[in-house]
């Protein structure tokens, strides 16, 4: 098999994470004043993909943007939207002195830009909204937001009539409760918004089994420190009041690449590794894993040039001395062992940053010097042994072992390829003992 032809296979192994879409919630509402163009604004700047809006309709039929039924905690004054003619509304201002804003002169202030919005139809006990989703589709048509526009609402009666008015704009199901996700739900949307506190990666493989988007939102209280996990979660889209960050973490997921691996590995290195929350944005968790500890890797991630290896849910660990089974067997048999530096028609031999021989070159191994293996990596046929020089392929190094110890050496030394293989030799001596059978040794 050609070199290219192994390179290109590898390769395809590797996945590229899809990333999530970023919607910033109200705007950039930790920001600025939640729901006005100054908030709606920096939310693009920081890189959100859509704004998420709420609509009200007003006493004229004017639909309004603004969470709550009344204008109380934006402006300070109690004044209520479905009994008040918007000519009244506009009256008021919030706090960084822009007046309530109606859904149109959201569209004529952003007509221009390739801005995209998540409508909230806010359908609540008690609030009158005559005829909220014609008016929305009217407006939608009228400037040409179609391919600029999703729908999102906790009223599926709303989502339903959306979809005959616009039935190719996307429709989003928000629930608080696992019981609101049904079979009967599914023919009127193309997604579901979950609740952060609810949402697992089982339940979005789920949905995405079945065809449905799945979106995450929070409430206004989301704890920044949520994205150490939630990125770990094959979403489709969030709404969150952190869309800064949250781009950050999907410029990384994207640009990162996964491929499943469910089997054993053990670490083979004389120490401990840090286990951290994700592969992107690294958050040290309490554990560790020991030297010589061997688990369960589910998946690996390649994210920032740094391979981490999946242990457990929210539990990545960096893959440098990492190994599968049952080579890793073999790999822990190098570990803490003492070596001679055997280089062929050199004096020294370069040492690496990682076990790469692509990585920046950190030290050199004078020929003839001593050295003690720390750490051991095998890439295909490759292995690499780290010392506290830096890493050096083993194919320059003579390891030195006592008799006793040889059979348990050799049962797994020819898996590795000739060429790669460190020099054996017995005890403190240059005796070479490839030749296995002039030692009375069988593999």
């Amino acid at each position: 098999m050609s070199k290219t032809l192994l390179i290109t296979l590898w390769l395809s192994l590797w996945a590229c994470c899809s990333g999530f879409v970023v919607v910033g919630h109200r705007g950039d509402p930790l920001t600025y004043p939640e729901e006005t163009f100054q908030s709606d604004s920096a939310a693009f700047a920081a890189g959100a993909d859509y704004v998420e809006l709420d609509v009200q309709v007003a006493k004229d039929g004017t639909l309004v943007i603004q969470h709550d039924p009344t204008l109380l905690r934006t402006t300070g004054s109690d004044v209520t939207i479905a009994s008040s003619n918007y000519s009244q509304i506009q009256q008021y201002h919030t706090k960084n002195g822009e007046a309530i804003h109606s859904l149109q002169a959201l569209f004529t202030h952003y007509q221009q830009s390739n801005a995209k919005f998540l409508i909230e139809t806010k359908i609540e006990k008690g609030v009158p909204h005559p005829q909220m989703e014609q008016r929305i589709a009217a407006l939608v048509k009228q400037y040409h937001m179609e391919n600029r526009v999703m729908f999102h609402s906790f009223s599926l009666k709303s989502l339903k009539r959306l979809q005959k008015l616009l039935p190719n704009v996307p429709r989003i199901f928000i629930v608080g409760s696992l019981k609101r996700i049904t079979f009967a739900v599914f023919p009127y949307v193309t997604g579901i918004n979950i609740s952060s506190t609810l949402v697992t990666e089982k339940l979005v493989s789920d949905l995405h089994h079945i065809g449905q988007k799945v979106y995450v939102w929070d409430e206004m209280n989301e704890n920044a420190a949520k994205w150490r996990w939630l990125s770990n979660i094959p979403i489709d889209g969030v709404v969150t009041n952190y869309p800064g960050l949250a781009h950050q973490y999907q410029l990384l997921t994207h640009d990162a690449q996964s491929h499943p691996v469910d089997a054993l590995a053990t670490n083979n290195s004389t120490q401990a590794l840090p286990v951290y929350e994700n592969p992107y944005m690294p958050h040290l968790r309490k554990q560790t894993i020991a030297p010589n500890e061997t688990f369960t890797v589910m998946k690996s991630i390649r994210s920032q040039g740094v391979t981490y290896d999946q242990i457990a849910t929210n539990a990545f660990v960096p893959a440098d001395t990492l190994n599968l089974a049952p080579m890793a067997g073999w790999a822990q048999l190098l570990v803490d062992q003492p070596a001679t530096v055997r280089a062929k028609h050199t004096w020294q031999v370069p040492t690496r940053v990682t076990s790469s021989a692509q990585s920046a070159q950190h030290s050199t191994l004078a020929t003839g010097s001593t050295v003690t293996i720390t750490a051991v990596k095998l890439h295909g046929e490759q292995v690499w042994c780290q010392t506290k020089s830096g890493w050096v392929e083993a194919k320059h190094l003579q390891i030195h072992l006592h008799l006793n110890e040889a059979r348990l050496w050799l049962y797994q030394f020819n898996t590795v390829t000739t060429l790669q293989r460190p020099q054996l030799s017995l005890g403190q001596t240059d005796l070479d003992i490839l030749n296995f059978n002039a030692l009375g040794l069988s593999v």
